[in-house]
């Protein structure tokens, strides 16, 4: 059986509106191809914390009949490892920080704005992509997509070849929020949708999976 490894931030996780509960994308996309799913989502995910836990999960895991998807979160986010333990760190979400780090997340959040998110968009995009092409050597088929919005000030001639595995890379409507937003769906303060959303997406992701053969 063919294993759907996702991996993510809240969205992937599959996070409903206002808390309700009902299936999520990814269960969406697993069960249409019958596969078997791990995820390995997490809340306020970073890009570093998305590759680094899919690159572990593959060193101790095998690479065969294993399908990626993965929705990468904002660009700003970071994890910091205190004490062996890793924290995802973004605006506005820090209360499960140890009270050590509490000083260091309040002057990190002074300096993000909008000049340093095209920074580290920048630098985001070129990790993505050699995960992409990490990905590509062990020949596992992946898919990604962004949850939020496109790369940020990744100028044309700086875009890269993703071989259909990347939805709408530098195009901001095809993001998972801005395409389900579009489309009038409602929406909580973090962004969640309401199931009905959940399926949709599901069905977006199907149709390019299928369209490009990716399974």
């Amino acid at each position: 059986v063919m294993l759907l490894y996702a991996n993510g931030d809240s969205h992937s996780l599959g996070a409903i509106k206002d808390g309700g509960n009902g299936k999520p994308f990814a269960e969406y996309v697993a069960d249409n191809f019958d596969l078997q799913i791990h995820n390995d989502s997490e809340g306020a995910s970073s890009a570093t914390r998305i590759i680094r836990t899919t690159k572990e999960y593959f060193t101790n895991n095998s690479t065969d009949n294993s399908f990626v998807l993965v929705g990468w979160g904002t660009w700003e986010r970071e994890e910091w490892l205190y004490e062996n333990i890793h924290y995802n760190v973004m605006v506005g979400w820090y209360k499960h920080l140890p009270e050590k780090l509490q000083e260091r997340y309040n002057q990190w959040d002074k300096q993000q704005d909008y000049s340093l998110l095209v920074k580290k968009s920048r630098l985001v995009h070129q990790e993505i992509h050699d995960f992409h092409n990490w990905l590509m050597q062990q020949s596992i088929p992946h898919l990604f997509f962004n949850c939020m919005y496109d790369f940020q000030g990744v100028k044309t001639q700086d875009q890269v070849e993703w071989n259909n595995c990347y939805i709408g890379p530098y195009n901001n409507e095809q993001s998972y929020f801005w395409y389900l937003k579009n489309r009038k769906y409602e929406y909580d303060r973090w962004y969640h949708f309401p199931t009905e959303a959940h399926t949709e997406w599901g069905t977006v992701l199907i149709d390019h999976i299928k369209e490009n053969k990716l399974i």
